[in-house]
């Protein structure tokens, strides 16, 4: 079923379930995606799927690039490409970025009129298009650049966890996701709820030692990202995402700390080689909070 169908058969009332405008937030839920490095190999999938879903519908039109020769262009999501490591033995992380939603979100609070606010009900940060007028405080206060101002509107436009998607009563159950989620071919995104410990995604972001973007910014973000588990295990980047303040550590009602709070599992891989043939056999730590991280050995 195509977007344009199923988005504008439903009319949604996006402030149900209750409001907040203030931090700190008394949430039911904060629903957020996390990301699986070591799946994601950056076809951009998500990115079109999000394009695709957001043409139309509730909070559409989403505007094309360089929409009238405008170069203030909004990327609701956004694949990073960063490669590290040192000569021959780089790698390329590919990180997808939109809207964190965060426990904590600093773009909430700092909104004039209330047109941007945190939903009690399922913790998403949204904005009303018919109260906001535009004075981009939201903007700033966003640590991570996930809000952009829709010009031709004259409002602004970000992430909306596809809220005219996961509640639409005429999709499928399994397909009540964001767009991007239901578009990755690899499953490398996850869809979660951060305040519930017992939730499948909520305990492998543990287990598996996920950390979140920029914790210093002290936003707690809701979405956050699995570790690189790399085939030249124990490089120094391995180790970097292994530090603890890499985590975020947020108790919400005393019920759940998100953060890297499993134990260390050993494994070993096969290094490509070293030139002349011989392959050298690495061990390395999964990562955890207390951010041990074996040394590559031979």
């Amino acid at each position: 079923m195509s977007n344009q169908s199923s988005s504008n058969q439903i009319k949604l009332d996006i402030k149900s379930g209750g409001v907040q405008h203030s931090i700190p937030y008394k949430l039911k839920a904060n629903y957020a995606i996390i990301t699986d490095l070591n799946k994601c190999f950056g076809c951009g999938g998500c990115q079109m799927s999000c394009k695709e879903w957001n043409t139309s519908g509730m909070f559409g039109p989403l505007p094309d690039l360089d929409p009238y020769g405008n170069l203030d262009v909004m990327f609701w999501l956004r694949v990073l490409y960063v490669e590290v490591g040192n000569y021959p033995q780089t790698k390329i992380y590919n990180i997808p970025i939109n809207c964190f939603h965060c426990l904590d979100a600093p773009c909430v609070p700092v909104c004039p009129v209330g047109a941007t606010f945190k939903r009690t009900e399922d913790g998403i940060v949204l904005v009303d298009y018919t109260e906001c007028i535009g004075t981009k405080y939201c903007i700033y206060a966003c640590p991570y650049g996930n809000r952009f101002f829709d010009y031709l509107e004259g409002v602004t436009k970000k992430c909306t966890h596809c809220f005219d998607r996961i509640y639409d009563p005429t999709l499928p159950p399994e397909e009540r996701i964001p767009a991007c989620i239901h578009g990755c071919m690899v499953q490398a995104r996850i869809w979660t709820n951060r305040l519930d410990p017992t939730d499948p995604g909520n305990i492998l972001f543990v287990d598996k030692g996920g950390f979140v973007l920029g914790p210093e910014t002290g936003a707690n973000p809701a979405s956050g990202y699995l570790p690189w588990r790399s085939k030249y295990a124990g490089d120094d980047d391995v180790e970097l995402l292994s530090q603890s303040e890499y985590y975020n550590e947020y108790t919400a009602n005393g019920v759940v700390q998100l953060g890297a709070q499993g134990n260390n599992s050993t494994y070993t891989e096969q290094n490509p080689g070293d030139g002349q043939g011989n392959n050298s056999t690495y061990t390395e730590s999964d990562p955890s909070s207390q951010g041990n991280t074996n040394k590559a050995i031979k």
